[in-house]
């Protein structure tokens, strides 16, 4: 599964305060799921850690996917569809959908933005 960066921001948070949120929760029911992050995420997680070590500490058991031609496209495919519909996503949620589309990875995610994405399977928390 894919994680977008607002699930890593909610569970920084439950961890930083000690409580058993939604993030952490999530995590607990579904221990035997291996969880991926786009390099959008990792850079948009970036902005709001102290070094790039923090940032692997908090990622250790996570896989980055890098951005390659057939994200790309799908990211242009994406854009097309919902300037269609005049819906459009923030540009790092497009190539966030973008990599969960090409790799065909469902999405955890809080955020409602995504569920404007045809094609895109998300999974709450």
């Amino acid at each position: 599964m894919l994680t977008d960066t607002t699930f890593w921001i909610d569970l920084a948070e439950e961890l930083a305060a000690g409580g058993q949120g939604a993030a952490r929760q999530f995590i607990a029911a579904h221990r035997s799921i291996h969880l991926e992050v786009s390099i959008i995420t990792w850079g948009e997680l970036a902005a709001g850690v102290n070094s790039p070590e923090e940032l692997n500490h908090l990622l250790r058991r996570v896989r980055i996917l890098n951005l390659h031609l057939q994200v790309a496209w799908e990211a242009g495919r994406i854009e097309r569809e919902l300037a269609e519909h005049g819906a459009r996503l923030g540009e790092n949620d497009n190539w966030i959908a973008a990599t969960a589309r090409t790799w065909g990875l469902r999405l955890v995610t809080r955020d409602r933005a995504f569920d404007r994405v045809p094609g895109l399977s998300i999974v709450r928390y």
